[in-house]
């Protein structure tokens, strides 16, 4: 009886990232086209109606590049992101405008409205990520352990740069003369060292 071979059982699986990699070569998309690519993408993001004029459909579609382009993606996953920004602006933009149609019922402007804020939380998440991804996020730093050497001052409370180095502390306040902050096991420590 013959055995399959491995190949035909990973005939329906992916490929290898290095087999995709050396496709990619062999694909033929000059600059150009990948640029039109790019362009499609954001526009198939827009609402666009057939009873626009060429002259607005044209504003809205240069308008959404522009919005792309102010954030100046470096690399494919900002792109990727900023593509969705427009796309997330754009629809939280027509949410708040169905939501203000004169003849709009209470129930329609309540659910374009809820929509609305929750595409601009989005859109405030996505600018969150991509700053993260740049290395702009927000910053935490903890301090665990604090020695302080007889003679020595600490302050207690939130610490904040300010322009040149100068501190802003927040309800800080500064101790003086700190016998001994260790705790019971460091003092057993010292107790019991050579």
């Amino acid at each position: 009886m013959a055995h399959k071979s491995s190949k035909s059982k990973e005939s329906g699986s992916r490929l290898p990232v290095g087999e995709i990699l050396s496709a990619r070569a062999a694909l033929d998309a000059s600059d150009q086209q990948i640029e039109t690519r790019k362009l499609h993408e954001i526009v198939e993001l827009l609402w666009l109606p057939e009873s626009l004029s060429e002259e607005e459909m044209s504003a809205r579609i240069l308008r959404a590049l522009d919005l792309y382009e102010v954030l100046k993606p470096d690399g494919s996953a900002e792109s990727m992101l900023a593509a969705q920004m427009v796309g997330t602006h754009s629809a939280a933009l027509d949410c708040l405008r169905r939501a203000a149609l004169p003849d709009q019922t209470h129930v329609g402007r309540d659910m374009a409205l809820k929509h609305a804020q929750k595409l601009i939380t989005l859109y405030t998440q996505q600018l969150a990520a991509l700053d993260k991804h740049r290395g702009k996020g927000q910053q935490k730093v903890t301090v665990e352990h604090v020695h302080v050497h007889p003679g020595g001052q600490a302050v207690v409370g939130n610490v904040e740069m300010g322009r040149r180095g100068e501190t802003h502390s927040n309800d800080a306040e500064p101790i003086e003369h700190v016998q001994d902050v260790s705790t019971p096991i460091k003092a057993a420590k010292k107790k019991n060292a050579p």
